[in-house]
């Protein structure tokens, strides 16, 4: 056998490029090796007293957008959660800009996601105080988001697990909730989806960290559920439990404060919507606002 000898110029040039090869080939497969990200590697930036936001590097690269997470931290001793839907007021579709502009909100988040039939319903059960916007619970929305206790003992918000703790007790404690789908269970492990694993979508995740903070997440690359769901296990953020809120060009987060306004939307959808092209905030009918506390 002929021996393959290799000059060491050609060596050098081998050992320089083939590194920088590899990394191509992950982007333009979309894969990249996830890495585990420690809570102190983390930089917030306080827009104000009890909220933060930081960018994070998604679950790996993608050939769509600019492949951050981009989460809002906040302390529920200094901000109220408050639900707004469209059928406790006029019925009409508002972009999330809107919505907190009329409602004097700091900010807010898809409300879970809402009924193709009547565009005003959400999908699962959902009531603000006295006014019910959906009635029924959906089969197989595991995860219930509870918030404005009526005991001041009790947390701001929660996100109860249907199936492991007893969310109707739960819930008689609390003024408002909407419903979706878990992603992070109330011990914090993840939550598989069997359903559709390989869809890919813009996102907006609602979670709870173990200090009691509330976070909202946004990524407009699209990512799977199971791929989100351990980038979560990994970041860092130290998330308790976590559930899906909406996906594609309606997935919106907003914030304003003082000179801070960001504003964020999604686009792609497999299948559906399977490009980068939206340019604009998509109205819906119901989200979940932050108020700042008042000192009464």
């Amino acid at each position: 056998m002929q021996a393959v000898m290799i000059s060491q110029n050609k060596y050098d040039f081998l050992k320089k490029t083939i590194p920088g090869i590899f990394v191509l080939i992950l982007f333009f497969s979309g894969k990249n090796p996830a890495s585990v990200t420690k809570p102190e590697d983390i930089t917030w930036n306080e827009l104000d007293k009890g909220l933060f936001y930081t960018e994070m590097t998604g679950p790996y690269i993608s050939k769509f957008s600019d492949s951050k997470v981009s989460i809002l931290k906040i302390d529920p001793a200094f901000f109220d959660f408050e639900l707004v839907a469209s059928s406790e007021s006029d019925s009409l579709l508002r972009t999330i800009k809107d919505w907190c502009d009329a409602s004097n909100l700091t900010g807010g988040i898809n409300a879970g996601m809402y009924s193709l039939k009547d565009h005003i319903s959400g999908v699962g059960l959902m009531q603000h105080y006295d006014h019910v916007n959906n009635a029924k619970v959906k089969e197989n929305f595991n995860a219930l988001a509870v918030f404005n206790p009526k005991n001041k003992s009790l947390a701001s918000l929660q996100i109860v697990d249907m199936v492991n703790q007893d969310w109707k007790y739960i819930l008689k404690n609390y003024h408002s909730c909407f419903q979706s789908i878990r992603m992070i269970d109330n011990e914090g492990k993840a939550v598989y989806w069997n359903k559709k694993p390989e869809l890919r979508c813009s996102m907006t995740v609602l979670a709870v960290d173990k200090s009691g903070n509330t976070l909202f997440l946004f990524s407009r690359s699209p990512y799977s559920a199971n791929e989100f769901i351990n980038f979560m296990l990994k970041s860092g953020l130290q998330i308790q439990t976590a559930m899906y809120l909406e996906g594609g060009p309606e997935a919106s987060l907003y914030v304003n404060v003082g000179k801070n306004e960001i504003i964020k939307f999604g686009s792609y959808v497999s299948r559906t919507n399977p490009d980068d092209d939206n340019n604009e905030l998509r109205k819906m009918p119901n989200v979940l606002g932050i108020r700042k506390k008042t000192n009464d």
